[in-house]
């Protein structure tokens, strides 16, 4: 095979293929965009541009740029390479409104394409339905940004991000606000907020939320309300199973906090806080059905089973 000339296996794979952790479908109808604002160019290729035509080599330099590109409900794909780094400064810095659009970050560790804010009003928008987003990092590099993602919009996934800051200090308010969507999806996902000086509210705020499932994350800082939150009005349907959840927060913050009496699975989270309480008080599920979650904090050390039954 000559230099430069792209693999191919002609059959396909039966049950698809997953090179470096990224999985990809061989079977996609749309069309696959790159993105690349980093200085780490592929051989052959030229500096990300917002004039280049989004290909390997000649990519874009913005997602959001990207998403202008793509076509509604045809399953686009926007490939975003090591290294890139986009600025989110302002309200809808990246505005997700292309129904059906993948946004996948290639890299590992620090490699990661990262979104970085820069800018309190800065938020990621997610308003078209069926928006996955796919390893990437999102990183505070200030105190106090009000929202990170705003989910507006039904069937959004996220999976194998990473939520950080830069310094101690920095975080995000509330993580991601899901408000009055269905299907929202939040699996395999890493939160590392702790040593906030403003602050953070909440990883995960859910208000009206349908069918949600928020699984197998870890989500581990300084929540002065909780990890999981619900206000508003009761979501419905909703999973939250099999979590890492850890609050730092001494006065108040609990892990799970669904007090408008959400319904749905609330099972094997393992769970640990700060809050200086009751274990079981740190652990509101609303009326989910509950089975084998487990809290330790500054009251019991050791883990205990917290509600099996309907929270009342």
């Amino acid at each position: 095979m000559s230099q430069g000339t792209p693999s191919n296996f002609p059959n396909g794979f039966r049950n698809g293929v997953v090179i470096r952790g990224v999985p990809l479908s061989v079977t996609n109808p749309g069309k696959v965009f790159w993105v690349n604002g980093s200085s780490v160019l592929a051989p052959g290729a030229v500096g990300g541009s917002n004039g280049n035509d989004g290909t390997y080599q000649r990519p874009f330099a913005t997602i959001d740029y990207a998403v202008g590109k793509c076509t509604a409900s045809r399953g686009d794909i926007i490939m975003v390479m090591p290294g890139h780094s986009e600025d989110i400064s302002g309200a809808g810095s990246l505005t997700l409104d292309v129904a059906g659009v993948a946004v996948i970050g290639l890299g590992t560790g620090s490699l990661r394409p990262d979104l970085n804010y820069s800018d309190t009003a800065g938020t990621v928008e997610v308003d078209a339905a069926d928006v996955t987003l796919y390893n990437i990092t999102l990183t505070a590099d200030v105190s106090a940004v009000v929202v990170g993602i705003n989910v507006d919009a039904a069937g959004c996934t996220i999976d194998s991000c990473e939520f950080g800051l830069n310094a101690s200090g920095d975080d995000f308010i509330t993580g991601i606000d899901v408000d009055a969507v269905d299907g929202f999806v939040f699996t395999n996902n890493v939160w590392r907020a702790e040593n906030n000086i403003a602050g953070a509210a909440e990883a995960i705020r859910l208000d009206t939320a349908t069918n949600y499932r928020i699984e197998g994350n870890r989500i581990l800082g300084e929540f002065s309300d909780g990890c999981i939150v619900s206000e508003g009005a009761a979501g419905s349907l909703g999973i939250i199973a099999n979590n890492l959840l850890y609050n730092q927060d001494t006065a108040g913050g609990e892990t799970i906090d669904l007090n408008v009496a959400d319904t749905g699975i609330c099972a094997n989270n393992l769970m640990g806080t700060l809050f200086t309480t009751a274990p079981e008080t740190a652990f509101d599920p609303g009326s989910m059905l509950c089975a084998e979650n487990y809290m330790a904090n500054a009251v019991d050390e050791s883990a205990a089973l917290v509600p099996t039954t309907v929270s009342t």
